[in-house]
């Protein structure tokens, strides 16, 4: 079993990098949805611009891992609310703690 531990780290913490992603991209795209809202994003274009650009570039890491639960939960039938990262959010978590118990398994 101890050769298996290595690959469930490694397995850990790709996890872990994902669901650091999907967190920091939600923050910034609701950070870009409020300021395009007010005048901030004419105020200050230069930071606007950053912030739009950094949300393109979490989108594009975040996106193939949301994508299969948009399938599964379309935010148009949701009252427009995209429960995707959340889905994923929650089976990150859920694989992670399978993981963890795999991990803490005495071995023979």
């Amino acid at each position: 079993m101890q050769w298996v531990r290595p690959f469930i780290e490694v397995i850990w913490w790709i996890l872990n990098i994902i669901w650091w992603t999907v967190v920091i991209w939600v923050i910034v795209s609701w950070i870009v949805f409020f300021t395009s809202q007010s005048s901030f994003r004419w105020r200050n274009r230069g930071a606007y611009n950053m912030l739009s650009q950094i949300n393109d570039l979490l989108s594009r890491m975040a996106y193939p891992f949301v994508r299969p639960f948009r399938r599964i939960l379309p935010a148009h039938k949701m009252a427009g609310i995209d429960w995707s990262p959340m889905l994923l959010l929650l089976t990150i978590w859920l694989i992670q703690r399978l993981l963890g118990n795999i991990l803490m398994r005495p071995g023979p």
